[in-house]
């Protein structure tokens, strides 16, 4: 047994430390030099970078929160995020039909989906950390983003231990607060995968 917990904890400080090692010397928001510019600096030109810059800012801002674009454990998060937000959505949507028709079946099964949406969460919201590594900076989307997210990983977990009490009222408000915070944290990385305004509204 804690043999287990040693190999477990083991796994767990590679997985966090893994983004810090990932990072180098490389700083956010920072360019890499390319050919362009290298030529451009060796012939004394000093408009051309500063042109070549400024096209290349949106590209930068996209790729900015990114800890490093090679390693496969920062391009996780997207592929973590689907299933506690499909899980978590459905369970408030069997809930609220089961305050009409209460049922044991559709209980039980709310509270699989909470649990399991609530695991998926705090997946999703570790890998979202790794995605980043430990940077704490971006524009106000990155960080509702970052913070909701971090947020839903915190009262998912408590929303699924209420799903197994007899009283569904406190349940049931968490839930409902969990809804509105996933809609919304859909909304923020949307906003911070495709662009600005990505819904065109």
């Amino acid at each position: 047994m804690i043999g287990s917990i040693r190999g477990a904890a083991l796994l767990l400080l590679l997985v966090l430390g893994q983004p810090l090692l990932a990072h180098g010397e490389k700083r956010h928001g920072e360019a890499p030099a390319d050919a362009a510019s290298i030529s451009a600096s060796s012939t004394g030109s000093s408009t051309a970078p500063k042109a070549r810059a400024a096209d290349e800012a949106p590209l930068r801002l996209a790729d900015e929160h990114q800890a490093d674009p090679g390693s496969i454990w920062t391009s996780l998060h997207p592929a973590t995020v689907h299933f506690p937000i499909a899980l978590l959505l459905a369970a408030a949507l069997a809930e609220f039909l089961s305050s009409f028709r209460p049922s044991t079946r559709l209980t039980n099964a709310v509270s699989v989906m909470a649990w399991g949406g609530a695991a998926g969460a705090v997946v999703a919201a570790l890998f979202g950390w790794i995605h980043t590594g430990l940077w704490f900076a971006g524009d106000a989307t990155m960080q509702w983003h970052r913070w909701t997210g971090t947020g839903l990983a915190v009262i998912a977990p408590v929303a699924a231990i209420l799903s197994i009490r007899a009283n569904r009222w406190p349940f049931r408000i968490l839930l409902l607060a969990t809804t509105l915070a996933l809609l919304a944290q859909g909304y923020w990385g949307g906003e911070l995968a495709h662009g600005p305004n990505h819904l065109g509204f």
